[in-house]
């Protein structure tokens, strides 16, 4: 019994200490990156830190060490190598995206283009919709567009993808990604139109977005609709993030963090989180993009009221750097209180939608309430985060009533209780 137990013993010595070496080595990786501009020097600190059971006992073997296990040194080594291999190699499928007819691309930059879809009014009369898309980083044209078209009666719908999204241009510095950026980009958009004001749709991070793009350019706007709001880019904003999870099930909870846990994952985390430039040299968007949007895939029951619906949420036009620049930014703190100055020209009537089952806490429809002139809110029944997706044509029907100046079909509410129906984070 004895001669099984020892070998048994040391094969989980190697094994457990090619696991301590190889979390090690990346950690190496990952600090050698944070102050290196080239991924020579971290592939250096990855060689050195396998090595080093071998060498280990390599030296006790040449000091003549009683204790001295050279194979046992280099199974060690050879173990941590391997596992090295599953988060240092390069194994994700790129997801094709989908080709929406009727898109166009518009230069922002040099190299740089904007993917937009115009859907035209059958009767124009009004100023035309643009729809920004949340995430920060998360476009889906392909559902976005017909969601959407359903409102193109009286006046154009324009739905785009962000710089860094969906099928629209990549940075090669991740450090460009800012909501500067953004709304300068936004602001093509609109010139596109040839309107002198449009109505502004944001969902999710979208809506802190075109509320900061109100503050700048209030002359321009002629409707805002918050749909599922974020937090402002205010100097007091101190609402906490929202996380799908928290309205998922234990295991599809369990299935999203078995994606955020590979290995490969965890280390482009870190290594983006050290140095982005250097991950996008070391990974690129394609692979980065492909496992954001596995990542993504796993928290859409967490989107959705009705869970068997997750099928109409595409993943394909995610962009993992973008939403980690902007993820994580308050951009240039917009003033909290605004001053009467801009208040008085914030002429634009606001319309917030928020959904009964939304992961987002409560928090911003208050400061929306408060921060902006002329807010009405509307508790949007029996859908979630991706309210417009869930119930297209109930959504539509609200969006369309607001924008007429029509009484709503839902009726608003004060936006400083919380509802009893409410069913989302609070």
């Amino acid at each position: 019994m004895r001669s099984l137990v020892v070998p048994t013993r040391a094969a989980l010595t190697v094994l457990l200490g090619g696991v301590l070496i190889s979390g090690t080595a990346a950690g190496a990786v990952i600090g050698v990156a944070k102050i290196s501009g080239s991924w020579a020097w971290p592939l250096a600190a990855l060689g050195v830190v396998v090595a080093v059971p071998a060498l280990a006992e390599l030296a006790r073997a040449f000091g003549r060490g009683r204790r001295a296990r050279p194979l046992r040194g280099f199974c060690t080594s050879g173990v941590a190598l391997a596992l090295s291999v599953t988060w240092i190699w390069p194994h994700a499928e790129p997801i094709p995206q989908p080709v929406v007819p009727g898109t166009v691309f518009i230069d922002v930059g040099p190299g740089e283009k904007l993917a937009v879809h115009r859907t035209p009014a059958s009767r124009p009369s009004q100023p035309p919709l643009i729809v920004v898309h949340g995430g920060p980083g998360v476009a889906d044209m392909a559902h976005d567009v017909p969601a959407f078209a359903r409102l193109a009666q009286d006046r154009d719908v324009y739905v785009y993808d962000q710089l860094g999204a969906g099928r629209s241009s990549r940075l090669r510095d991740p450090s460009g990604y800012t909501e500067q950026r953004a709304v300068a980009d936004l602001q093509r958009v609109v010139a596109m139109t040839g309107a002198a004001r449009v109505a502004l749709l944001g969902h999710s991070w979208g809506a802190r977005l075109v509320t900061r793009f109100a503050v700048m350019y209030p002359d321009q706007v002629a409707a805002l609709v918050l749909s599922s709001p974020d937090a402002p880019s205010t100097s007091d904003n101190t609402g906490k993030l929202g996380d799908p999870s928290a309205l998922m099930s234990v295991a599809d909870r369990m299935r999203l963090y078995g994606q955020l846990l590979r290995p490969r994952n965890l280390f482009l985390y870190g290594l983006g989180t050290a140095n982005p430039r250097l991950a996008r040299e070391v990974a690129g968007d394609a692979e980065l993009d492909a496992r954001f949007a596995q990542i993504y895939a796993r928290t859409r029951p967490g989107l959705l009221c009705d869970r068997t619906l997750t099928d109409r949420l595409g993943i394909a036009g995610v962009g993992h750097f973008m939403h980690n620049a902007l993820a994580v930014s308050n951009g240039d703190p917009l003033p909290s209180p605004l001053p009467a100055s801009v208040r008085n020209r914030l002429h634009a009537a606001t319309l917030v939608i928020k959904p009964m089952c939304d992961y987002l806490p409560w928090a911003p429809v208050t400061k929306y309430a408060h921060w902006l002139p002329d807010v009405r809110v509307v508790l949007f029944p029996d859908a979630g985060h991706q309210a417009y997706n869930e119930r297209p044509d109930a959504y539509a029907d609200l969006v369309k009533a607001f924008l007429a100046a029509r009484p709503l079909p839902i009726p608003a509410i004060p936006a400083d209780t919380v509802p009893n129906t409410y069913r989302g984070v609070r």
